[in-house]
């Protein structure tokens, strides 16, 4: 991580943003996933199956999970958004060029497995401050 982490707030943490770019331009900027956005990707995309035999049975699917990941990434916050006319909706989300969407998606992924690597020290700073 580049700099100290001074807030139990996630969104203060300096990894919070990252500037998507394709090809040297900057086409988004992205935050990190919050507990509600992963609410909301799970409610979005897991469905309930009742088996003929009483079980519940867990079906996700996975293109809506990442159209919902990606939509939460990009809207919820002023710093974040693309470049695109469009307005970020699932459905725009959907139609974009495959570069577009892959280049976007991977990006998310990688600053939320660098992120979860930052959940310990923001836990532990937020310990120290409530002592």
């Amino acid at each position: 991580m580049s700099d100290k982490i001074k807030s139990c707030f996630m969104d203060e943490q300096p990894d919070f943003y990252r500037e998507v770019e394709l090809d040297g331009k900057r086409i988004a900027t992205i935050k990190a996933l919050s507990r509600n956005d992963y609410a909301e990707m799970e409610r979005r995309s897991t469905r309930k199956v009742f088996n003929k035999d009483g079980s519940i049975e867990l079906q996700i699917n996975s293109w809506t999970m990442r159209i919902v990941r990606m939509k939460c990434s990009l809207t919820g916050d002023k710093k974040v958004g693309w470049i695109y006319d469009r307005p970020i909706t699932e459905e725009s989300i959907g139609l974009l060029s495959e570069d577009v969407f892959n280049k976007i998606d991977a990006e998310i992924v990688k600053l939320e497995s660098g992120y979860e690597e930052n959940q310990e020290a923001i836990s532990k700073n937020s310990n120290e401050q409530s002592s």
